[in-house]
């Protein structure tokens, strides 16, 4: 209600109910919230990075883990966040760069993990007929640790015979999580995570063996440290955070010879970034917020020292709130964001303005405009990119606006929520091939090689709804849906982004120890395929989840759940290279706590 911006919450509860198994898959079926992925309920696949983005907008989402940056290299994976390890996921969507800084540009997700509490330990074990698990967590008054490991089987990831493309593709993957948290005082906490995943697969590929059959492995290890510090008495808030990852690949034909050349398989990158801020209550109608952060961000081929690139930024913010009523109030921010040149992204500075004003119609009724200016640099590696000579043109910063206007009515019973948004955004980061883009590439690399490039202006103009009813003791339903037109300018023509339509809905039934939980999904209208079939350009196919979930509680200390995910049993893609999503599957855990 106090808050002048769209917003939508993800509980603990609301992962039960509606059976994710990832953080990725809570956030892919929320509504105004794309994916883009390469595993289905994972997101990636070796130096392939699944993200989540907000209202069509690719690489301008940025992700938090308790109020500390984990984006990497412009991507928000979020597979190293144990789904039982969260409390909640918040997500604030339009501009946010004043308070955030690059990267939110579509809006900011800050995922919230369990707090330590009362002494509390638990197993968890999990089968099912595409993957298993086991994890084993341990809470404490000061400490909260969680280790575990999920083994997925292979299944088939491709659903099109493309031309000059892979015809089949199959990949298995297991991963395994560590995470803990410690309170070292009352104010400050440190934070690790750990994750180690290795995918390993099979490209068959042309039937008439023009193209040879592959094989191929990826191990990709990821370190995210953070130091919390918040000192609620003196209105102080800090966090240090080192995020690393390091991917090796290796990809080989039947004979044993290497398959692919290039070193942007095997590489490591990281990031430091530090943050501080200080609120002073002016008045008993006005605050004043301010703070500095400071990123340094470093990428390093591994086979290749000479492809390594770093970055330096500095940003300096602040936020006025006033309250000119009971009410109205506003939040006038500013922030000047300063990059300095490392050689080939020359200098950048931006001054990122923004207004926000709220308007309490009643106790249960509020209504917001969010006005903001927002920028992101290409990615640290944009020099290398694919080719893997360092030939690529330095990129210009995506920037621009958003505008956004919304009504909130919020009782203890349900919660409805609508906003229109419109997005106007310049210099939209993309892939293009060096044959689409007109440019002979350098001696040795294949024309069908990706580069980052600019496009045009990004637009989108959408409206969105939300609402959740308690309807009795044993029922609650949610039912939401999104509209939009994102659309990216490229040589003069607009091309679509992403999906026009979403839809979510979904309710639950308890009684006693047991309870029932169906979630539907659906996104169509969606953007085209990259890859052409018999010669012809192709939409998407529309995405239709259907999931259940029951839970059967005999006691306080154990737990039965039955997932059930693609009830349907459809062929649903994820992305434009049309990689599918897991089949049909099922899952039954039990929990032990003691």
């Amino acid at each position: 209600m106090e808050t002048p911006a769209t917003t939508s919450v993800i509980t603990a509860e609301d992962i039960e109910n509606k059976g994710f198994v990832s953080v990725f898959d809570a956030l892919e079926q929320t509504i105004g919230i794309q994916s883009y992925s390469y595993t289905g309920g994972q997101g990636d696949n070796g130096s392939s990075t699944g993200r989540t983005y907000i209202r069509g907008l690719d690489k301008g989402t940025l992700i938090l883990l308790n109020g500390a940056p984990i984006n990497l290299n412009n991507y928000n994976s979020t597979a190293g966040i144990p789904i039982s390890a969260v409390e909640r996921i918040e997500v604030v969507k339009g501009s946010n760069s004043v308070l955030y800084g690059s990267e939110a540009m579509g809006g900011v997700i800050n995922i919230v993990t369990k707090k330590a509490g009362k002494v509390r330990n638990d197993i968890a074990i999990t089968g099912g007929n595409i993957n298993r698990a086991w994890e084993v967590n341990s809470r404490g008054d000061k400490y909260i640790v969680s280790f575990g490991r999920e083994y997925f089987k292979e299944f088939k990831n491709s659903s099109m015979k493309y031309d000059n493309a892979y015809d089949t593709n199959r990949r298995a993957y297991n991963k395994d999580n560590l995470f803990a948290s410690v309170s070292i005082s009352k104010d400050l906490t440190l934070n690790y995570m750990h994750t180690e995943a290795n995918n390993t697969g099979m490209n068959y590929l042309k039937p008439d063996a023009s193209l040879a059959k592959t094989s191929y492995s990826y191990d990709d290890k990821r370190d995210n440290v953070a130091l919390i510090y918040d000192d609620n008495n003196n209105k102080v808030k800090s966090n240090l955070t080192f995020n690393r990852r390091r991917v090796d690949g290796k990809q080989y034909k039947t004979d044993g010879t290497v398959a692919r050349s290039g070193n942007s398989s095997n590489f490591v990158l990281y990031s430091i970034n530090f943050d501080n801020n200080k609120k002073w209550d002016l008045s008993d109608k006005s605050s004043l917020l301010a703070g500095f952060t400071a990123n340094k961000e470093k990428y390093k081929e591994i086979a290749d020292s000479s492809h390594a690139i770093d970055r330096d930024s500095l940003g300096v913010y602040v936020s006025y709130d006033h309250k000119y009523t009971d009410r109205l109030s506003s939040v006038i921010g500013l922030r000047g964001h300063f990059v300095k040149d490392n050689g080939f992204d020359g200098a950048h500075n931006a001054y990122l303005p923004q207004l926000q004003t709220l308007y309490k119609i009643n106790d249960a009724t509020s209504l917001y405009v969010n006005v903001g200016k927002a920028f992101e640099m290409p990615a640290v590696n944009s020099k290398y990119s694919r080719s893997g000579t360092g030939a690529n043109s330095a990129l210009k910063p995506q920037e621009g606006w958003t505008y956004e206007t919304g009504i909130k009515h919020i009782t203890e019973t349900s919660s409805t929520k609508f906003a229109v948004f419109n997005m106007q955004m310049d210099n939209k980061f993309a892939w293009r091939k060096y044959n689409q883009l007109g440019i002979t590439p350098p001696a040795g690399v294949d024309p069908n090689t990706y580069i980052q490039v600019n496009l045009g202006k990004f637009r989108n103009t959408g409206v969105e709804f939300e609402y959740n009813k308690i309807l009795s003791e044993n029922w609650q339903y949610n039912a939401g849906f999104t509209y939009q037109n994102p659309e990216a300018k490229d040589s003069g023509t607009w091309e679509q982004q992403s999906a026009r339509i979403q839809l979510t809905t979904g309710a639950k039934y308890s009684y006693s120890k047991l309870w029932v939980g169906m979630n539907l999904f659906y996104s169509g209208d969606r953007e085209d395929a990259t890859k052409k079939v018999a010669g012809k350009i192709h939409k998407l196919k529309d995405n239709i989840k259907l999931n259940a979930v029951i839970s059967y509680a005999p006691d306080k200390n154990n737990s039965f759940k039955f997932n059930l995910y693609n009830l349907l049993d459809r062929d649903n893609v994820l992305n434009v290279s049309e990689n599918l999503d897991r089949p049909f599957n099922w899952t039954l855990s039990y929990n032990h706590s003691f």
